[in-house]
């Protein structure tokens, strides 16, 4: 009875360290990112947490303001080849396609939507070493928060630039009158 308890302990304790690495290394990403101010610097940031947490090469695709996805983000590494088809359906969709899905499982990339409170913001393609990997409930919850925690960023980024635009066309505004006033 003991010699069960024990075992049932260390597997436990186990589980709370594997717990414990997830938080922190979630910690340490939503830390970075809050820090990110462009676009490249949130996939920089994406791109080593998928590498160290999934064992994945990642790269963000953004949407324009037609909803249609681009090229994706360029980062210092490198990221997969991705296929836009495939990132356009899951941005479409709000649903995730490709390896380890039932939509395109074929393909040896995970399309991820950014969805954030507004709006998708754009998609996640990860490319696993070991695909089996992305498959344990813990790991896609784990993947969930990952992409959350991404598509808050670019939402954030998106409205810091709204901001700045708005307040320098406030300014050329004030000036024009300005003008205008000081020739009348």
């Amino acid at each position: 009875v003991t010699a069960k308890l024990t075992t049932g302990l260390k597997y436990q304790a186990r589980v709370a360290g594997h717990r414990e690495q997830r938080v922190h290394a979630l910690y340490e990403m939503s830390r970075d990112l809050s820090g990110a101010l462009m676009p490249e610097q949130i996939a920089e940031i994406s791109q080593r947490f998928a590498e160290t947490e999934f064992g994945a090469k990642s790269a963000i695709l953004l949407a324009d303001d037609n909803s249609r996805l681009g090229e994706p983000v360029q980062t210092p590494e490198g990221s997969p080849i991705v296929d836009i088809g495939i990132g356009q359906w899951a941005f479409d969709h709000g649903a995730e396609g490709g390896c380890g899905t039932d939509t395109l499982p074929g393909s040896p990339i995970l399309y991820v939507p950014l969805q954030a409170p507004m709006r998708t913001r754009g998609v996640l393609a990860l490319e696993p070493q070991n695909p089996r990997q992305l498959m344990a409930p813990e790991q896609r919850r784990l993947l969930d928060t990952f992409a959350r925690l991404i598509a808050i960023s670019l939402e954030r980024v998106h409205y810091v630039d709204v901001a700045q635009s708005t307040t320098l066309q406030m300014e050329s505004e004030r000036l024009r009158n300005s003008l205008l006033s000081a020739i009348s």
